[in-house]
């Protein structure tokens, strides 16, 4: 195999420098020690490669990889050679001018109305746990929040008078939200028993883990799916499909396109508008299943 040194050096500045996660620096890992076994089999060292090298790796992915993984590699790679160019170890990066697969962008995954209302209408809950969670998910839905935008909620963020919560999204942008009366029930009844799960001193966070912690994003996803699976849902879900759902549903109720842009805090209209094609997948399925006419394959009869 080619020499893994010089990848090596990048993989640590990205831990130490910019400090990436665990599983980012594993997938940059291994996408680059994939092109080190393809340099050793070119037997062509990583600081002669050219941008024909560089093409002729990504069309041996072809075939075998999805559009969207040779471009995630791709992305590595120009990464890799734009530290190796500012270090001064190559004087340019061969994967310039190297265009990307075109990836076709998949509609979001979201839940049926039904489904939403099956996940959220459980039992009168009679543990601060429980309550905690009822909280948790009537939020992640009725605000349509990022889970780290939940997580990251404090107690002085919810205004229970109102109904209005100030969430810090993505680049610590503040926006505030509506939430629904049964979020704020349930905020009601969970603090109460709050102080049971005994905060660590100074903890504003209003999600805690039952050591008196803020609650992990981890956790939530964890969370998520016990309930969906306790309520015979056979899938995983991951808690962004609710945010969907929520932009969905408020869009198929008649809310305009701009105010749900507000809601979700989308920097561009062009993100949000992505929900108008979920939409009418939706009304489709809806129609092939409800519609006498969608059922059958006569013409119709003068």
């Amino acid at each position: 195999m080619a020499s893994i040194e010089p990848f090596e050096r990048f993989l640590i500045r990205l831990e130490k420098v910019r400090a990436v996660s665990p599983h980012t620096l594993r997938a940059y890992r291994s996408d680059l020690m994939e092109f080190a076994s393809f340099l050793a089999q070119e037997s062509l060292a990583w600081d002669h490669v050219d941008t024909a090298s560089v093409r002729t790796y990504l069309h041996r992915l072809f075939g075998q990889r999805k559009p969207a993984t040779i471009s995630r590699k791709l992305a590595v790679l120009r990464s890799f050679y734009h530290f190796a160019v500012a270090t001064e170890q190559i004087e340019s990066n061969p994967c310039e001018g190297v265009r990307s697969p075109k990836v076709g962008k998949r509609s979001p995954r979201i839940l049926m109305e039904e489904d939403v209302q099956r996940l959220l209408a459980t039992r009168v809950p009679d543990s601060v746990l429980e309550m905690r969670n009822t909280l948790l998910f009537e939020i992640l839905y009725g605000g349509g929040l990022r889970v780290s935008e939940l997580v990251g909620l404090n107690v002085h963020d919810i205004d229970r008078e109102s109904r209005l919560i100030r969430v810090r999204g993505k680049g610590n942008k503040e926006r505030i939200v509506p939430v629904g009366k049964s979020a704020i029930v349930a905020l009601d009844r969970y603090l109460v028993k709050r102080p049971d799960l005994r905060p660590a001193e100074g903890e504003s966070a209003v999600f805690l883990n039952r050591y008196g912690r803020r609650l992990s994003v981890r956790s939530v996803r964890r969370l998520l799916n016990q309930r969906h699976q306790q309520n015979d849902g056979w899938d995983s879900i991951h808690p962004h499909m609710l945010r969907h759902s929520c932009a969905t549903h408020l869009l198929e109720g008649g809310a305009d396109l701009r105010h749900i842009q507000e809601f979700l805090g989308h920097a561009s209209l062009a993100t949000t508008q992505r929900y108008t094609q979920v939409s009418l997948e939706q009304i489709m399925r809806v129609y092939d299943d409800s519609h006498p006419r969608a059922r059958t394959g006569d013409g119709a009869k003068d």
